[in-house]
Parts: C-alpha cells; sequence; structure tokens
C-alpha cells in the first residue's frame, strides 16, 4: 500500500508538469458553430493534395484529368464487435492499403472494437503500419486482458509499467472525487493489454511471461499515449484522419430510442446535435460557461478506449471475481459497491456501463438540458447503431462514398440502415440511399453497392462489406458463427488472427474492381457538374457583355 500510495503523489505531482504534460499550460474554450475546425480544414486540403495522383492511378485515368474538386470524398465507417471487429478491421484495412484505396480515403471511423484498432494504429506501437498492426494483434491476443497473472507481470515488469498503466485510473479517482468506475477498470485493462511492446527476457527476469511459442518476454509500456499526439501520423494529409464515436447516456433519451452522438478526433471532440466543441486534450476538465476551471493532463488513451468499448466492460464480472482475495479491505468495500450498483441498475437494463466525466458544455448559454448537468455519461456509441455513418455525414465532411465495414453479431437482423436512413431524414439529408440494407428475404454477397437515386442534392453510395463466408476463401470458416469469433471472445492465438484477417483481406481483394467502378461513377458526376457549371457561368458573362 505505501508504494500504490507513494505512486498517486507521484502522480498528482507529474499532472502538473508542463513539460510532461504540455496542455496544462493552456486554458480551453467552448467552439460553438457547426464548421469543421481550423485543424480539420487544414487537414483536409493538404490529404486532396496528396490524394490526386493515388485517385487517377487507382481508377485508371490520366492525372491530368483530376481535379481536386472532382476527388470524392470516402469515408470508412467500420463497425463495433469486439476483438472480432478490432481484428477484422484491421485486415480489411490492410488490403486497403495494398490495393491503393486506403489512399483515397479521408476519414476512418470506428465504433467500440474498431476504434481499438484505430487507437493502435495511430500510435508508435506500429507507426502506422498495418502490417505492424496485425502481428502485433497476433502477440497480444492471446491471453484474456482479464488475466490476473498477466496483469501482475505488466506491473512487475518495471516501476515505469507500474506508474504508465495505474496513471490513467489513479487520475480518474482524483477526478470523481474518490470515485472509480467500471469503464476505468476495462480501459487500464485494455492498455495494459494492447499498448505494450513485448521484448525478449531471460527465463528468470522479473515480469516476464512464456508466450505460446515457448519465448520469455516481458512487456513494456511505451509512453502515455494520448488521442492528441496521432496528429503526427495524419496531420501532413498522408493517411485518413480517426474518428472515434460514443453517445450520450440520457434517461429521457431512453425512453425516446434516440441517443445524442459524440465524437473524439485528436483535434477536437463534441457534438454536431449541440454544435459545441472542445480540444481534445481537454476532455476531463471541468468548464463552466464555455471555459476550463481547472487545467488537468489529457485523458491516457487505455482509459478511453474503455469508454468507446464500454459495452465489454461487464466481461470483468469473472476478473473481479479473481482478483478480490488480493485487494486491502477498504478498497474491497468501494470495489462490491461498484460492482453491486452496477449489476442493480445499468446490468437489469442495458448490458452497458456508462463512463461519466465533468461535462465539459456545463452552465452553456443557450446549451438546453444538457448545460444544466454537471456530469457528461458516455457509452459504446454500438449502443444506438454499430456502424458509424453519422460523423461522415456532418456538414462539412460529407462523404460522397462511404465503405462500410460490418463485423457485427447481428448482421442480417440488425437495424444500422434503418437508423442511419431515420438519422438522414432527422438531418435533411436528401442523398442517403433509401432503402439500404439486408433483404428482409433473401441475401447479399461480401459485398454490395447501395446508390442513392437523389441527384438534386449531394448523393451518397454506400459500398457495404459485410464480414460472412467466402466459399473461395474457406466454405467453412462463418464468422457468425465459428465460436472462436464471439463478441464475448477475448483470446485469439496467432493462428486464429491470421485466419480473420485473411478472410477480410480476400473479402476486399474479391470486389476491388466494384469498388473502382463506383469512385470512378462518382468522380464522373461530380466533374461534370463542374464543367457544365463553368460552361453555364461563361454563357451568363458573354449574355451580359
Amino acid at each position: 500500500m505505501d508504494e500504490f500510495r507513494q505512486l498517486v503523489k507521484d502522480t498528482e505531482a507529474e499532472a502538473k508538469d508542463v513539460e510532461c504534460h504540455p496542455e496544462v499550460a493552456k486554458d480551453a474554450f467552448v467552439r460553438r458553430g457547426a464548421t469543421l475546425c481550423q485543424h480539420e480544414q487544414a487537414f483536409v486540403q493538404a490529404r486532396k493534395q496528396r490524394q490526386r495522383q493515388a485517385f487517377a492511378k487507382f481508377i485508371g485515368v490520366p492525372v491530368h484529368q483530376v481535379d481536386l474538386q472532382d476527388i470524392p470524398v470516402v469515408g470508412i465507417a467500420s463497425s463495433g464487435g469486439g476483438f472480432r471487429a478490432m481484428i477484422g478491421s484491421a485486415g480489411y484495412m490492410k488490403a486497403m492499403q495494398e490495393s491503393g484505396a486506403l489512399d483515397l480515403v479521408m476519414y476512418a471511423a470506428g465504433v467500440s472494437g474498431s476504434c481499438w484498432t484505430l487507437a493502435q494504429y495511430y500510435s508508435p506501437l506500429t507507426n502506422a503500419s498495418l502490417d505492424q498492426l496485425v502481428d502485433h494483434m497476433k502477440s497480444h491476443t492471446h491471453t484474456h486482458l482479464a488475466n490476473l497473472n498477466n496483469f501482475i507481470a505488466i506491473l512487475k515488469a518495471s516501476p515505469r509499467n507500474s506508474k504508465l498503466l495505474m496513471q490513467g485510473i489513479i487520475e480518474r479517482y482524483c477526478q470523481q472525487d474518490g470515485e472509480i468506475n467500471l469503464v476505468d477498470v476495462f480501459g487500464m485493462l485494455l492498455g495494459g493489454t494492447l499498448l505494450t511492446k513485448r521484448e525478449a527476457a531471460g527465463k528468470g527476469d522479473q515480469g516476464a511471461i512464456v508466450e505460446a511459442n515457448g519465448q520469455h518476454v516481458k512487456p513494456v509500456i511505451l509512453d502515455r499515449m494520448k488521442l492528441s499526439r496521432q496528429t503526427t501520423y495524419f496531420e501532413d494529409g498522408s493517411l485518413p484522419m480517426p474518428i472515434y464515436c460514443v453517445v450520450r447516456i440520457d434517461e429521457d433519451a431512453r425512453e425516446k430510442d434516440v441517443y445524442q452522438w459524440y465524437e473524439f478526433t485528436p483535434f477536437e471532440m463534441g457534438s454536431e446535435e449541440i454544435n459545441a466543441w472542445i480540444p481534445v486534450w481537454a476532455f476531463g476538465r471541468r468548464f463552466d460557461q464555455g471555459k476550463n476551471t481547472q487545467r488537468i493532463p489529457e485523458q491516457t488513451l487505455g482509459i478511453m478506449m474503455g469508454v468507446f468499448g464500454s459495452a465489454f466492460a461487464a466481461s470483468l464480472a469473472h476478473f473481479y471475481k479473481e482478483i478480490r482475495g488480493f485487494m486491502p479491505s477498504t478498497a474491497l468495500e468501494k470495489a462490491d459497491e461498484i460492482i453491486i450498483q452496477f449489476k442493480d441498475s445499468m446490468a437489469g437494463f442495458y448490458p452497458i456501463s456508462p463512463a461519466c466525466f465533468p461535462n465539459p458544455f456545463y452552465q452553456l448559454p443557450g446549451g438546453g438540458a444538457l448545460a444544466e448537468s454537471k456530469q457528461l455519461c458516455l457509452a459504446d456509441a454500438g449502443l444506438d447503431n454499430n456502424i458509424p455513418f453519422y460523423p461522415l455525414l456532418r456538414e462539412g465532411r460529407e462523404a460522397d462514398v462511404i465503405i462500410a465495414i460490418d463485423l457485427s453479431a447481428d448482421i442480417q437482423t440488425s437495424a444500422h440502415f434503418d437508423r442511419a436512413e431515420g438519422y438522414a431524414n432527422r438531418r435533411g439529408i436528401s442523398g442517403w440511399p433509401v432503402g439500404a440494407g439486408w433483404p428482409k428475404q433473401g441475401t447479399l454477397g461480401t459485398c454490395t453497392v447501395f446508390a442513392s437515386q437523389t441527384y438534386d442534392q449531394q448523393p451518397i453510395a454506400v459500398v457495404y462489406f459485410p464480414l460472412i463466408t467466402n466459399p473461395s476463401y474457406d466454405p467453412a470458416y462463418d464468422p457468425q458463427t465459428n465460436q472462436v469469433l464471439s463478441t464475448w471472445n477475448f483470446v485469439y492465438s496467432a493462428d486464429q488472427v491470421a485466419k480473420l484477417t485473411g478472410l477480410a483481406e480476400k473479402n476486399w481483394n474479391d470486389n476491388v474492381e466494384q469498388v473502382k467502378h463506383v469512385l470512378r461513377q462518382v468522380w464522373q458526376r461530380k466533374r461534370t457538374m463542374r464543367l457544365n457549371q463553368r460552361i453555364a457561368q461563361q454563357e451568363d458573362v458573354f449574355r451580359i457583355a
């Protein structure tokens, strides 16, 4: 306990260190409005400049025919689904990169497990290499994230490990006046499992663990990872911008079955439904009337991963039973209280646990009911829609083509598309392809294109990739029935990771020509409209003259 108390003191002292956390030297303010932030606007321009040659090559036209205005805005919408989604989305993205399609993507939006993919991809763990990402998953998913021995090994590997692993949850403990949420614990365990490197170790080395191949390794936590630091990998336009999605838990919204969507990018967090935003490094601070009233470090990436995938926090029940006997009596009373509260409230209502943070929009003028709450409770966006279409339809982004990667467990019966159509109607988006989705009778293949029939405004094409059996890959490998691919399975061998990513890659590669056809058609439509408008403007000039 003395070591833990010292760790708390060290964490509190470091939280004021500007060298460790440059953001604590800055105040944050709420930005109002529907426009994209200046950082994102600059990214979009940089990305478009890089896309011109890649787009021409992908669709097979001379570069001089491609005007930046005509290049389709392409967004990935990758679903949740635990480790299946995390691993599967990595496979799709890897195949997209190898085919040249990833170079054409402006945004990559994720829900739950797909958020974990993005978190690891835009990090020093992989340095934005999809080959390294897949290899990283092969070496980090063979042990359950709630395995006690693995957790202790990470703590014992080095004092630095202990500090970095516990920092996030200690800060949350202080932020919540001595409270810890189940989602915070889940985020800590996710970070300890996925946000580590494996270094070779000797048989008797402290903190060493034995891999499946018999090799002794030591888990090492590289550094404190933050969402804002991910800009290093994409702000020059070299990669898509990641968007992490959550929903606001609200009693009134539950009754109406409508949830308020919030997005986190390495630039900002906020919601287009209230048109209010703050710098992402300021999330977790207390605010009043649009300005922060405290300066604390940015939330750790592990804590945020817990929030993004909070639907799985319930899986910690068996882990809690395992470690209960090792906990001090004071901590045991608090932990018991948390578990009982979770079971009595949320578990009986929804199998999901929200994470509560200080509300950055508290007392915001014109903020409505939200501004009256001191807390902002956020949860896994899969509670509402497991495919993150919405942020790609936001004003200023307005995707022309959405590549929907559906890694859900309930692909054929889910209401993802119905909900998206309802959202489009509420927001006045006329370009959504009406009737898109899985047919009530019949089936779909590994890729289906749903194209809008509306041309008076901006039509949207959805290229839908459901993770389903591919007979030309392995007819017996069915992601919908395979026990290993259960949403609640958190243990994959290296071979099982390779099998799943292989299916995703095959499903993409079999349909590359279809994707090219869609992008070529959208480009031709935008090009024709631009040239026609130019001709019309020239004719108007002649008439005036």
